[in-house]
């Protein structure tokens, strides 16, 4: 069996089993999710589907000004295209990793310029990752008194301890030259070569304090509309009773959960994680309730990338017929005679 099969059975594996163990807790079935989605307003799924769509905008323009500081010269138009392309497969795949490979692969068969394209992808995914956890710090900081558990609090300050380190490594050279020496011990010298390549492409960025401002802010939008997509959810799902702020401080944590690759589109990993936060912690919100909410969000982000999948499908239609008219053989002088 070839190993791919075997990796994605497993994390189908992973996803049912999680949804699976969700489904064991008291007063949870399948019915009463299904009937808060049925009666789910739709007023609310707009709200959500008007916000997940100018955060792909948004984070368009943070990726689109990340090209351009690396010389790529792509139209917005088209990044704004290969972005959505990312998003439609991130719904499917596992992680935030097969999006991502979409947007590095194309950007690499656009220009040509295969380091830089991952440098870009990594930073634009890295940023937003760093804006999320502090996002979610600064939100459980001001309301600790409201949480029955510092865990959560800890957790976060760890996670944001760890980008930090990553970005000190990133930004310094010596550290850097370390840090390779100690991963030369471990992978092939071809493979080191690569990650150096796509290190000093990145590095590259810490000079460029203006443009590191500009897609912070922007970062800073970008995620903040998104939580505010899992909040559209919950009030499409009638979960009101969850105050907002709660949303900035825990779906931080489930979308750094989701972006691990264990999962099918982070099904089960979602809502799992999303239950023990706003559940356990005592906010607000039954089992059900967040679960339908959670699987709301996901499908909000699915309709609000369905552009993607259009655009793939077209250019590979497109593609398609140009390969066809390559291979279709000409008429030679001779054979028209």
């Amino acid at each position: 069996m070839p190993k791919k099969l075997i990796v994605t059975l497993i994390k189908i594996i992973v996803s049912a089993t999680l949804i699976f163990l969700l489904l064991q807790q008291k007063d949870m079935t399948l019915s009463d999710i299904a009937r808060q989605l049925k009666t789910a307003s739709l007023y609310w799924i707009l709200i959500g589907i008007v916000l997940f769509t100018f955060s792909n905008f948004m984070g368009s323009f943070q990726w689109f000004l990340l090209l351009r500081a690396r010389n790529i010269e792509i139209s917005f138009g088209k990044t704004v295209s290969f972005y959505y392309v990312g998003l439609f497969f991130n719904n499917f795949l596992p992680g935030y990793v097969a999006g991502d490979a979409f947007r590095i692969y194309d950007i690499s068969k656009s220009s040509g310029k295969s380091p830089d394209a991952v440098s870009t992808v990594f930073f634009d995914r890295f940023v937003g990752f760093i804006v999320l956890t502090s996002l979610a710090l600064i939100a459980g900081l001001i309301w600790l008194r409201y949480i029955r558990s510092t865990a959560v609090i800890m957790t976060i300050l760890l996670i944001l301890t760890g980008w930090i380190a990553i970005l000190i490594i990133l930004f310094n050279n010596r550290l850097a030259r370390k840090f390779k020496t100690l991963l030369s011990l471990f992978l092939p010298e071809n493979f080191i070569r690569r990650l150096q390549d796509i290190y000093q492409s990145t590095s590259a960025f810490r000079n460029q304090k203006k443009l590191l401002l500009t897609i912070t802010l922007t970062s800073v939008i970008v995620q903040s509309l998104r939580i505010l997509v899992h909040y559209a959810a919950a009030r499409a799902t009638h979960n009101s009773q969850i105050d907002l702020f709660y949303f900035f401080v825990f779906i931080p944590i489930v979308a750094l959960a989701v972006s691990f690759p264990v999962s099918i589109g982070g099904f089960g990993v979602r809502e799992q994680s999303a239950v023990n936060l706003f559940c356990l912690t005592g906010v607000g919100g039954s089992p059900k309730g967040v679960t339908a909410m959670e699987f709301m969000a996901y499908l909000i982000g699915i309709i609000s990338s369905l552009a993607g999948g259009i655009v793939f499908v077209l250019r590979k239609k497109h593609q398609s017929q140009q390969d066809e008219e390559i291979t279709e053989p000409s008429i030679t002088p001779e054979l028209a005679k």
